[in-house]
């Protein structure tokens, strides 16, 4: 069996975990749009009939909130993917020579290491 370079590892892990990261809150927003469930009160509402637009705002606040938090954590995620992606991959450098004809002749194709 061929074992793999630690940076292909270390890119297959960040890959997954910032797949974790946007699969669960895009997961968790969709059960609450569809079931209905309660939405995690972050801001109390207030008691009290007296005052309908307190209630109205911190109802909309709590959901602010939530979504704020839900698109960070996603946004977190999608970060940490790139840079996994971007350990796994392999980059290939072209060394180019421009002639003074304008035409461009490749000299060497070199595979990087990453160190």
């Amino acid at each position: 069996m061929k074992v793999e370079k630690p940076e292909k590892i270390v890119g297959y892990i960040l890959l997954v975990i910032g797949l974790i990261f946007i699969i669960i809150p895009a997961w968790l927003a969709y059960s609450i749009l569809s079931s209905g469930t309660q939405i995690p009160q972050l801001v109390p509402t207030p008691t009290g009939s007296e005052n309908d637009f307190s209630k109205a705002f911190a109802i909309f606040s709590n959901v602010c909130l939530i979504f704020f938090i839900f698109a960070i954590i996603m946004w977190a995620g999608s970060i940490i993917s790139s840079r996994g992606v971007t350990l796994i991959k392999e980059v290939k450098l072209k060394v180019a020579k421009a002639s003074p004809g304008g035409e461009v002749e490749v000299v060497k194709e070199e595979k990087t290491e990453k160190t």
